[in-house]
C-alpha cells in the first residue's frame, strides 16, 4: 500500500508464501521483470516484504513466485483493494479514500438496538443485476438514489447485497479477490457514499460473505505458493463435492487470520452493518455431501470439522467485539444445534439463521393444486414446532425463488389463481414469526403486476413495522398462539401474534383452498376485530372479497376450543390480518349498562315466565279436574245404563226358561 518511509514516497508490499525459493513484485513500474524487485523474507513462516520508492496509486502489479523446484508463476495480491481491468491477473495499487461519513448517529443507534426484538425487513439485491446495462457515473448519484428509492418505496429497513467483492461474471459467489470491490459497482468511495446515504435514511447494509469456500479462478488464493496453501491439502477436505469449490484450510492460523481481517475490513472501512456467511454446514460437517469412505473422522471419531467450528465461533466473537451492533447471519442446512446461541453457552454465536427449511416446506405445500393440499398440511405448520430452537430469519431469497416470474410459475391454476398464490406467499412470510428477507426480483416485476404487488409490499412492510406483535416476541413462545392448525380438509389455518401489550394482538386467518369460505373463528379475547389487511383487496389485484371496514363483534359462541368467536369471510388463496380492538372505557360502561339491563330483563322475564307457568299449571289442573269429574259422571251413567240393559236381557232369558219348563210339566 502507498506510504512514506524516511521521507521517501513509495509503496509497501507483503505476501505470505512459505516454502518457496523467491518472491518478487512485478508491475508496470519494472516492466514485469521479477529479477528487479525481489522481496525479503521477514518471518520464518513465509512472510515476504519490500518497499519500492516512487511507486504509487494506479500502478499495476502482481507477485512472481519461484518454487524450490524452479517453476516460476504469477499470483495476484490476496489483499489487493482493486483489480486491473486491462491486465488480467494484476491488481492496482490503491489508497483507501478518506471518506467523510455522516452516519455516526446511525452507528450509535445500531449498538443500542435489541437484536431479539427489533424489526428487520431485508431486500436482497444482486449488484450485478441491479447495475446491468447501466453506466456508473463518476459520482455515485445513480446507485445511491436508485437503491434508496427501491428500498424506501417498498418499505424495507435493510438491504443485503450478494457479493460485492470482485467475482467471476458467471457466478457472483466465485469471489476472485476478497478485499477488492467489484469494478461494476465503481470505486471504493462510490460504495462508501452509497452506504452513507442508506445509513442517513435509517437503512442497514448487509453483505454476503462467502467465507466458507473459494474458486479456482481466484488467482490470489488457489495454490498460492504452487501447492495447497489457503485450501486443504487433504483430498477428503479440499473440495466441496457438489460445487467443486475449494474449502479454506481452517487449521492454518494464517488462513483464519486472512478471513478475520477481511470481515473486519468490510465492517470497519465501509461501515457495513452485517455479514451473511454462506452455508456453514458444508464446512462444519466432514461428511457433508460425501459418501461413506469419502471422509475421515476427526480425532474424536466424529463427523464435525473442529477447526471450522472454532473458526466460525472466532469470526462471530471477533466481529461482535469490534461492534456489538453488527449482525452476523448464516445459512445452515444440516441442523447443527445452537447456531444462534452465544459461544459462551456452547453455540456458534450468530445473531440470525436463515430458515431454509421453512421456504422449502412452504413451497412444497403451495406447489400442489388446492384440491390436494389437504394431504400436505403438515408441511405448512411444521415450522412452528422447531421455530424457537434458533433466532430465525425467513427468506424468499435468490436461491428460493429467483424473481416474480419464477415465483408465479410455481403456483398452480390460471393467471388469477397464480397471482393470488404469490400475494398469499408474501403475506404469509410477513406474518410468520421470524425476521424477513425478500429478493429484489420479487419487488421489480412486469408492468401489469407492478403496481398491485408493489402496493401490497408497501402495505405489508408498513403493517410489519407499525405492529409490534409481528416482531417484538419473534423468539418467545408467548408471541405466537395457534387458533386452528388442524383444519387440513378445509385448507385453512388461523393464529394469533402477540406483542408485549395485550392490545397489540393480531389475528391471522388463512384460506389456502381454491374457493372462498366463511369461517367461524375462535378468538382468545372478547372485544372487536377489524380487518387491516386482505390479500384479495382490489388494490392488490384481487377480487375484493372480504369483510371491508365492518367491525366484527365477538359473540359468545364456542369455536376452536374458545369461549368467544367471530364470523369472517375469506377469499380463495388469501390471507386476512385482523386487529384486536379492546373496548374503550365508555364502551365498557355502555356494555355494563347493557349487561345489567339484560340481566334485569332476563330476571324479570324469568319471574314472569315462572308466574305464567304456575298459573298455567293451576288452570290446567282445575280444567283437568272438571273434565275428570265430567268424564267420571258420564262413565258412571253409561255403566249404569249398560248394567240395566244386560239385567233386562238376563231377566227375559230366565223368564223364557221358566215358561218352557212349566209347559213340559203340564
Amino acid at each position: 500500500h502507498p506510504q512514506e518511509r524516511d521521507g521517501i514516497q513509495g509503496c509497501s508490499f507483503a505476501i505470505w508464501a512459505p516454502f518457496v525459493a523467491r518472491v518478487s513484485v512485478i508491475g508496470s513500474f519494472n516492466h514485469f521483470d521479477g529479477r528487479i524487485h525481489q522481496m525479503r523474507e521477514v518471518d520464518p513462516c513465509g512472510i515476504y516484504e519490500i518497499f519500492i520508492p516512487d511507486v504509487g496509486a494506479g500502478e499495476e502489479y502482481c507477485f512472481e513466485i519461484k518454487s524450490k523446484a524452479g517453476d516460476i508463476f504469477r499470483r495476484e495480491d490476496p489483499f489487493a483493494f482493486a483489480k486491473s481491468k486491462e491486465n488480467e491477473g494484476c491488481a492496482l495499487i490503491t489508497n483507501p479514500p478518506e471518506m467523510i461519513w455522516h452516519d455516526e448517529a446511525f452507528l450509535q443507534s445500531r449498538k443500542k438496538a435489541d437484536k431479539a426484538e427489533m424489526p428487520l425487513s431485508i431486500c436482497e439485491i444482486s449488484p450485478d443485476l441491479f447495475l446491468a446495462d447501466r453506466k456508473i457515473a463518476e459520482d455515485d448519484i445513480y446507485l445511491s438514489e436508485a437503491l434508496l428509492h427501491l428500498v424506501q418505496e417498498n418499505g424495507f429497513n435493510a438491504v443485503e447485497f450478494m457479493p460485492v467483492m470482485e467475482h467471476d461474471d458467471a457466478d457472483p459467489y466465485a469471489v476472485t479477490n476478497f478485499f477488492a470491490l467489484s469494478s461494476k459497482i465503481g470505486r471504493m468511495e462510490h460504495f462508501m457514499k452509497v452506504i452513507d446515504t442508506l445509513h442517513r435514511n435509517g437503512i442497514r447494509v448487509i453483505l454476503d460473505f462467502p467465507a466458507t469456500f473459494f474458486s479456482e479462478k481466484n488467482q490470489s488464493l488457489f495454490r498460492a505458493n504452487g501447492s495447497p496453501l489457503y485450501e486443504y491439502a487433504e483430498p477428503t477436505k479440499e473440495r466441496q463435492p457438489k460445487s467443486g469449490y475449494l474449502t479454506f484450510d481452517f487449521g492454518r492460523k494464517e488462513v483464519v487470520n486472512y478471513l478475520l481481517s477481511c470481515a473486519l475490513y468490510w465492517c470497519s472501512l465501509f461501515h457495513v452493518d452485517g455479514l451473511r456467511i454462506t452455508d456453514i454446514a458444508k464446512i462444519i460437517y466432514l461428511d457433508y455431501d460425501r459418501p461413506p469412505g469419502g471422509w475421515i473422522p476427526n480425532i474424536y471419531g466424529g463427523n464435525q470439522n473442529l477447526e471450522a467450528e472454532d473458526f466460525v465461533k472466532t469470526l462471530n466473537q471477533t466481529v461482535h467485539k469490534k461492534d456489538s451492533g453488527i449482525l452476523m447471519i448464516t445459512k445452515e442446512t444440516a441442523n447443527w444445534p445452537k447456531v444462534t446461541t452465544s459461544a459462551k453457552e456452547g453455540g456458534l454465536g450468530f445473531d440470525y439463521k436463515w430458515n431454509s427449511g421453512w421456504a422449502r416446506d412452504f413451497f412444497a405445500y403451495m406447489d400442489n393444486d388446492p384440491l390436494y393440499r389437504s394431504g400436505h398440511h403438515n408441511e405448512l405448520v411444521f415450522s412452528l414446532i422447531y421455530h424457537y430452537t434458533e433466532h430465525f430469519l425467513l427468506s424468499f431469497s435468490h436461491e428460493d425463488i429467483g424473481g416474480f416470474s419464477e415465483m408465479l410459475s410455481r403456483m398452480p391454476g390460471d393467471s388469477r389463481q397464480k397471482e393470488a398464490g404469490v400475494r398469499f406467499a408474501i403475506a404469509y412470510l410477513m406474518v410468520h414469526p421470524g425476521r424477513k428477507m425478500i429478493f429484489r426480483g420479487v419487488c421489480e416485476i412486469e408492468a401489469d403486476h407492478e403496481k398491485h404487488l408493489r402496493t401490497l409490499m408497501q402495505d405489508l412492510n408498513r403493517l410489519y413495522f407499525e405492529h409490534p406483535a409481528l416482531y417484538e416476541l419473534d423468539d418467545a413462545e408467548g408471541g405466537f398462539e395457534w387458533i386452528n392448525s388442524m383444519a387440513a380438509q378445509e385448507c385453512m389455518m388461523s393464529f394469533v401474534r402477540h406483542g408485549k401489550k395485550e392490545e397489540d394482538m393480531l389475528l391471522v386467518v388463512c384460506n389456502m383452498a381454491g374457493i372462498p369460505r366463511e369461517f367461524t373463528v375462535g378468538v382468545p379475547r372478547d372485544g372487536k376485530y377489524t380487518e387491516i389487511l386482505n390479500t384479495d383487496a382490489r388494490e392488490y389485484g384481487g377480487n375484493g372479497l372480504g369483510n371491508g371496514t365492518e367491525v366484527l363483534e365477538v359473540v359468545k359462541r364456542e369455536a376452536d376450543g374458545r369461549e368467544f368467536s367471530i364470523q369472517v369471510k375469506v377469499a380463495a388463496s388469501s390471507l386476512l390480518v385482523l386487529r384486536f380492538v379492546p373496548y374503550t372505557a365508555q364502551e365498557n360502561k355502555i356494555r355494563l349498562i347493557r349487561h345489567e339491563t339484560y340481566v334485569k330483563m332476563e330476571e324479570e322475564q324469568d319471574e314472569s315466565r315462572e308466574a305464567l307457568r304456575k298459573k298455567q299449571e293451576a288452570e290446567e289442573e282445575k280444567l283437568l279436574a272438571e273434565l275428570r269429574k265430567k268424564y267420571e259422571l258420564e262413565m258412571s251413567r253409561q255403566e249404569e245404563s249398560i248394567r240395566e240393559k244386560y239385567h233386562k236381557i238376563e231377566a227375559e232369558k230366565i223368564m223364557h226358561v221358566v215358561k218352557a219348563s212349566a209347559k213340559k210339566t203340564e
